[in-house]
């Protein structure tokens, strides 16, 4: 064999929130030989490690994607950027820490939809064991897993007043909305251990570097997979100018996330027949969903000043930055162990919602990103997020070329529905930040809207605004209909030997952060090739 030919097991693409799983867990075995393959560096930077300093690898070139819609149609045609990790640990190693499972209802409209075998009380034993809750071990968390989860501290002014708001508009505290009920405010919690981000590059990989039957290759774009006859049989990658091929004498499973992954597939002659003959791509298998059905949370920031002073800006100053550094460097504690969204809440955007359809994030103070870096003020700011948009996306090819990247569409509030929940979201959380508990701290709101403004009013200047939660799925989903790429265990139909893991084959975006609920699919589906 050609020293540019390794042969493995299995042949793990994409290092990320679900690779590092999959390959932590595959090589249990001794028996099973598995290589993890990665586009990005090593995940070793204090960037990364320092949970305050998260802006850094979202704005880095080296350890994100950097990918960009499509100009959206109901955006005024803005460019929204999209976040994606690129580096071991994948968006665990960039995202912004807030641990959430979802809600039960999500699960169960997966299995309502035809996924069979996951609905709540299928996927609650791989949260379980997924995790290591400070709490401890209960019936509904786990006690001993790879993920660290800790509470916030939630003791500054401002998360005091945010979440008492919450209460005087009627929420209730949520208490742990990990395992009873979500709606409510609640002191999030966070991937973090010992003051350390916890991603799965720390959680998973980390400790099977060691293991002898696990091959780890970073800085290599995988250009294509490799089939024999209708079964894949490893791919093909560029690593520093050269091309090699790697082969998977099991599997190749692709974990390479929402937008990557159909890439993938697509440059490989799987997916919609006409759109890839359009490139000159021979169509291995027509499966008109890939890239389809993309789902995405939208978000909206509601931004007030406040007093000088209040805010957390002033320990973020020149002074207050160095000493951050050096308190986190020596001991792993201080303002850099936090990721300063320490308090949240869900809740309906109207009455007749059957359940919680609204997230809130908050940070008490106020950040614009100019010229690449972060200019901070005194204030504080909601960001409004709708939980399951009805809006739905693609992923498409641009170019036959994998160095390309793929054109991205999310179609952002296309569905009228969404302006709908958005505006009535909005305009509950002016609501909140109109309440006495705010009295000492809210200054003038800066371009936000107010109450007295129509739903026309609102839904214009959400136009305006509207962002990414960062939360991108289902361009591969898991299903039995026309359009689903993959069964309940993430097999590509049509195909054999070929399978995906990531969030790209979520049926439905849950109603969270989804980087703990894509950590769960990857345990779940790990435990079925592991039996």
């Amino acid at each position: 064999m050609s020293s540019n030919v390794r042969e493995f097991d299995y042949v793990i693409v994409g290092a990320g929130s679900a690779g590092c799983v999959l390959a932590n867990r595959l090589t249990e075995d001794p028996a099973v030989e598995v290589c993890l393959i990665e586009a990005g560096p090593s995940d070793k930077s204090i960037f990364i490690q320092m949970p305050a300093a998260l802006t850094f690898p979202i704005e880095s070139d080296v350890f994100n994607w950097k990918f960009e819609s499509e100009p959206e149609p109901e955006l005024h045609g803005r460019v929204i950027g999209q976040a994606r990790g690129r580096c071991l640990g994948g968006s665990s190693s960039i995202n912004g820490m807030v641990y959430v499972r979802g809600n039960k209802k999500d699960y169960d409209s997966w299995r309502d939809v035809g996924v069979k075998g996951w609905d709540f009380e299928d996927c609650l034993p791989y949260f379980r064991r997924m995790e290591t809750f400070e709490d401890g071990r209960d019936p509904r968390r786990g006690g001993s897993g790879p993920i660290t989860v800790v509470r916030s501290k939630a003791d500054h002014p401002l998360y005091r007043s945010f979440l008492q708001a919450g209460q005087e508009f009627g929420l209730r505290d949520a208490g742990d909305y990990n395992s009873g009920e979500q709606e409510g405010v609640h002191i999030t919690q966070a991937n973090i251990r010992n003051g350390v981000r916890c991603s799965t590059s720390l959680a998973y990989l980390e400790p099977a570097l060691k293991r002898k039957n696990l091959t780890v290759m970073t800085g290599c774009l995988v250009e294509r997979i490799n089939f024999d006859s209708n079964a894949a049989s490893g791919v093909t990658l560029k690593q520093k100018d050269e091309q090699k091929e790697v082969r998977a004498a099991r599997e190749v499973i692709l974990s390479a996330g929402t937008i990557g992954s159909p890439h993938l597939l697509m440059l490989s002659g799987i997916g919609e027949r006409t759109q890839l003959q359009q490139y000159g791509i021979d169509s291995r298998a027509h499966l008109p969903g890939v890239g389809a059905d993309l789902q995405d949370h939208v978000v909206a920031p509601l931004r007030f000043r406040t007093p000088n002073g209040v805010s957390i800006r002033r320990q973020l100053n020149t002074f207050g930055r160095l000493k951050l550094g050096v308190e986190w460097s020596l001991f792993k504690t201080g303002l850099g162990a936090t990721n300063f969204f320490e308090v949240g809440a869900f809740f309906k955007s109207s009455d007749e919602i059957d359940y919680f359809n609204m997230q809130h994030e908050f940070l008490p103070f106020l950040a614009d990103f100019q010229s690449g870096k972060v200019a901070i003020s005194d204030g504080f700011q909601y960001f409004v997020s709708q939980m399951r948009p009805y809006s739905r996306g693609s992923v498409t090819l641009k170019s036959a070329d994998p160095t390309h990247k793929p054109a991205i569409r999310f179609n952002y509030l296309t569905d009228d529905r969404d302006i709908g929940e958005m505006v009535n979201g909005i305009r509950r959380t002016l609501e909140m930040a109109n309440q006495s508990a705010w009295s000492r701290y809210r200054g003038e709101a800066i371009d936000t809207p107010n109450l007295s403004d129509s739903d026309v009013d609102i839904a214009a200047w959400l136009r305006t605004v509207a962002n990414t939660e960062h939360h991108p799925t289902s361009t591969c989903r898991m299903g039995t209909d026309e359009n689903a790429v993959t069964d309940e265990l993430g097999r590509v139909h049509q195909v054999s030997k070929l399978r995906i893991v990531d969030g790209s084959i979520l049926p439905k975006v849950p109603s969270a952060n989804i980087n703990a609920p894509i950590i769960m699919v990857a345990e779940k589906i790990a435990a079925s090739m592991t039996r």
